[in-house]
C-alpha cells in the first residue's frame, strides 16, 4: 500500500489550534480515481468487474476491470425525466432488482426553490448499458413540487422543511423485503425508508415511508449494512464543501428503530491522517468483506488534501473530489479501517 507523507507548518498550527491533523505529521491514504470529479459515489459488483455512479451530468460512470483499474466511461442516463429540469443528478444508488438494473438519483424539479430535487428511477438491461428514466412521476418528492405526484409524497413529517429528497439508497431486509432509505434535505435533517415492490419502481402496495432517525444538523447519504446481529447506519454530517464533512455510523438490533446517539465517527480528517471531508460512503461486500468508498477533496492536478478553512468555492485552493475506498472490519460489532485499497 503507498501513502503520501505530508508534513508542513501550516499542518502542525492546525494540529496545534483545532487538533484536527495528528502532532507529528499528516498520513493519508492516496485515492483510487482522480481523472474527474467523484462526488457521493456508489459501487455495484457485475459478472465482469465493478462500475461505479458519481454525482454530475447524468451521472458519471466508471468501470474497474481486473489488471485495468478505474477507466471512464458513458454516462448513466440516457437523459433527464420528463418531470425533472437541467441540472445535476446527485447522489445515485445502482442495485440488481431481478432480472435487470435499477438506478435511484436525485434530479432538479421545480416548485421546490433554487437546486432542490426529488428522486426518481430509471432501469437498464447492465449496468453498462444506458439507463432509461421512469417519466410518468417521481419516486418520491414532496407534494408542492412542480411534478406530477409522486408514489411517496413524504407524509406526517411535521417541522422539517419541504425543501426535497435526495440521498436513494438501495436496501433488501433480513426477510427480503426491498426499501429504499433517502434523505429530507435542509435542517431539521431526517432519514427515511420507503418499502419497495418486488421490481423496486414503487412502493409495496398501501405502503408509504417512515421516519428512521432526525437530527437537527446535516445528516445525509444514508446506507445500511447488516453485519452479526447488528444493522449498522453509516451516514454524512455537516457540510459537504468543506474538511469537516465526515461519515459517521449508529448500531441497532432493529431496522427500523434507531438512535439518534450515540454515534461514533468512521472518517474523518483527524481518523484518515488527513484526509478534506471523507463522505458520501458507499458500502459494498465482495466475498463477504465490507468495502468502503467514498469521496475526499484534494488540491487540483494533486493528490494532496486542502487545509482548513478550506469551503469549496469560496476559499482555499481550487479543489475537486476524487475516489477512495477501504476495506472494513468489525471487532465487537464495531466498524473500523482494516486497511486502504489502492486500486
Amino acid at each position: 500500500m503507498l501513502n503520501r507523507v505530508r508534513l508542513t507548518v501550516g499542518a502542525l498550527l492546525v494540529a496545534a489550534t483545532v487538533g484536527l491533523v495528528p502532532a507529528a505529521a499528516a498520513v493519508y491514504p492516496d485515492p483510487i480515481l482522480t481523472t474527474d470529479r467523484t462526488g457521493d459515489p456508489s459501487v455495484v459488483t457485475t459478472r465482469n468487474g465493478k462500475v461505479m455512479v458519481a454525482t454530475g451530468p447524468l451521472l458519471r460512470r466508471a468501470r474497474w476491470d481486473a489488471g485495468e483499474g478505474w477507466r471512464w466511461i458513458r454516462p448513466a442516463l440516457r437523459r433527464l425525466p420528463r418531470w425533472a429540469k437541467d441540472g445535476d443528478v446527485w447522489a445515485a444508488d445502482l442495485a440488481r432488482v431481478g432480472d435487470r438494473w435499477v438506478l435511484y438519483y436525485a434530479a432538479p424539479v421545480r416548485g421546490l426553490g433554487k437546486g432542490r430535487r426529488c428522486i426518481g428511477v430509471a432501469t437498464a438491461p447492465t449496468a453498462y448499458d444506458a439507463f432509461r428514466p421512469v417519466d410518468e412521476r417521481p419516486l418520491v418528492c414532496h407534494r408542492r413540487a412542480a411534478t406530477p405526484p409522486a408514489h411517496d409524497t413524504v407524509p406526517n413529517a411535521p417541522g422539517l422543511p419541504r425543501r426535497g429528497v435526495i440521498d436513494p439508497s438501495y436496501l433488501v431486509g433480513e426477510d427480503g423485503t426491498p426499501y429504499l432509505l433517502y434523505k429530507t434535505d435542509g435542517v431539521p435533517s431526517s432519514i427515511r425508508m420507503l418499502p419497495l415492490g418486488p421490481r423496486g419502481l414503487g412502493p409495496a402496495a398501501g405502503a408509504t415511508s417512515s421516519e428512521l432517525v432526525r437530527a437537527d444538523w446535516v445528516m445525509e447519504n444514508p446506507v445500511i449494512l447488516r453485519r452479526g446481529a447488528f444493522y449498522h447506519l453509516f451516514t454524512s454530517e455537516d457540510i459537504w464543501s468543506k474538511c469537516s464533512y465526515r461519515t459517521v455510523w449508529r448500531r441497532s438490533a432493529d431496522l427500523a428503530t434507531w438512535p439518534l446517539r450515540p454515534r461514533r465517527v468512521l472518517l474523518s480528517r483527524v481518523t484518515t491522517g488527513g484526509l478534506c471531508g471523507p463522505g458520501g460512503a458507499d458500502v459494498l461486500v465482495v466475498d463477504g468483506t465490507p468495502l468502503m468508498y467514498f469521496h475526499g477533496w484534494v488540491r487540483n492536478g494533486t493528490t494532496v488534501p486542502p487545509d482548513p478553512p478550506f469551503v469549496a468555492g469560496e476559499r482555499g485552493p481550487a479543489a475537486q473530489r476524487v475516489l477512495y475506498g477501504a476495506k472494513l472490519r468489525f471487532r465487537d460489532d464495531v466498524p473500523s479501517i482494516a486497511r486502504y485499497l489502492t486500486r
